[in-house]
């Protein structure tokens, strides 16, 4: 069920604890304060760091291999305001690869679901964290349903009101939902930052099993993933970053389809028919579903900033209100920046690589010493920015891509049989 809210005018001021002034801009309602989660940050970190019950589908999962305690604070208040903006309807569950914890993922997980680098930790290479996330979040999906969501992502819209509602439908045929971007020029691919779908979906299981069988026979780490005999059929990743306002990514595009060698397997399979049981990528992916533009609700912030972390730093850290704010033209930047964000897009996300494809990652800014309370500095465009993450509710009505069948090469084999080339 979504929050109930209550209307409020475009100059209405709201009575904040913090020094930062929140005025809610057009294309936002106040969400009725009875609807949050009001308790103390302490009380909602103590809590994430305790295993939950599991009562229901609606379950939030996001993963740190190092725990909570590990994280960054940027990233810590993104779980925390999770919790507070869902409220009651949703519970966060934040697994982690830690010996002994009570949120170990393996407490939730049998190990016949990993590969024998995760569960012996013998996976090596710069991004041993963000593929044990890849390794995990799909199995947490399909035993217990609900949303993954990754650590480093702004909420700004309920999960109710992104997709949960037409997923939780009988009468809606979408069972998977999630956001797009073009991987290739007019190819569309899924990512895996945010993925919604009810326990036991026979797509999230099959995507799983692919992704699984790259790290057989002593893999340990993702090098030359793309060149597996599942996936040497699909052409590099190569995105339009022009189309997208980006700079050219600092990387080969082997590395690059490598590190993301997740999204892959995801077209992999919906491409593919199983001749032995009957499974339909294409028609799954037509009909089942509900997709949504990345760049409009996952990206909006790169977009806007050509995707440099240090043009969205210096617009968040901006001070927003005070005795000395002159609302010049960078103070009237950083306002259209965060206003138009709060009511146009439904998630930020954040992330800190892969390493050197870009100039600047917001994250990495962030994670650093001196800048760990600038995601939240009093007064500043980031306070607002929170404020608004937990507070608001958007007015506009999220628009699907409609898929229809891809006009691509349909692949007729077992889910885990290579292509003959």
């Amino acid at each position: 069920m979504a929050p109930s809210v209550m209307e409020v005018s475009a100059v209405s001021e709201l009575p904040v604890a913090s020094a930062t002034k929140a005025i809610v801009p057009p294309g936002l309602r106040l969400i009725d304060p009875s609807r949050l989660d009001l308790r103390s940050d302490g009380e909602i970190a103590a809590w994430l760091q305790k295993p939950q019950p599991i009562t229901s589908d609606k379950n939030v999962w996001a993963f740190w291999n190092a725990g909570y305690a590990r994280m960054a604070p940027w990233v810590q208040r993104n779980l925390i305001n999770w919790v507070r903006k869902l409220g009651r309807e949703w519970t966060v569950h934040l697994v982690d690869k830690v010996p002994g914890s009570p949120t170990n993922v393996t407490r939730y997980v049998e190990s016949s679901y990993f590969p024998d680098a995760f569960n012996n930790d013998t996976m090596d290479g710069p991004d041993v964290g963000p593929h044990q996330g890849d390794l995990v979040r799909l199995p947490l999906l399909w035993k217990y349903g609900g949303v993954w969501i990754d650590v480093g992502t702004f909420l700004f819209r309920d999960i109710d009101d992104i997709c949960w509602k037409q997923i939780d439908d009988p009468a809606s045929p979408y069972e998977v939902a999630g956001f797009v971007i073009e991987m290739r020029p007019g190819v569309d691919c899924m990512l895996n930052g945010f993925i919604a779908a009810k326990r036991g979906n026979p797509f999230i299981k099959r995507w799983h099993d692919i992704y699984l069988a790259l790290w057989e026979q002593g893999v340990t780490n993702a090098r030359g993933f793309h060149k597996h005999p599942l996936l040497r059929h699909l052409p590099l990743l190569c995105p339009p970053v022009d189309k997208l306002n980006c700079p050219d990514l600092n990387m080969m595009m082997e590395g690059f389809s490598d590190y993301l060698a997740a999204f892959l397997c995801f077209e992999r399979l919906r491409k593919l028919v199983d001749p032995s049981d009957g499974f339909n990528g294409p028609e799954y992916y037509s009909n089942h579903m509900l997709l949504f533009p990345a760049i409009q609700e996952m990206y909006y912030f790169q977009q806007q900033t050509n995707w440099s972390g240090t043009r969205q730093f210096e617009l968040l850290t901006t001070k927003r209100t005070g005795e000395d704010v002159i609302k010049d033209e960078k103070w009237q930047a950083a306002e259209n920046f965060v206003t138009n964000a709060l009511a146009n897009t439904s998630t930020m996300k954040l992330s800190h690589g892969p390493a050197g494809a870009l100039e600047s990652f917001l994250a990495d800014l962030w994670d650093r010493k001196e800048h760990q309370e600038k995601d939240n500095g009093e007064d500043t465009f980031a306070a607002y920015l929170r404020y608004g993450s937990v507070h608001f509710s958007q007015t506009r009505q999220m628009v699907p891509i409609k898929m229809g069948w891809p006009a691509e090469e349909v692949i007729f084999c077992g889910v885990l049989e290579p292509k003959e080339l």
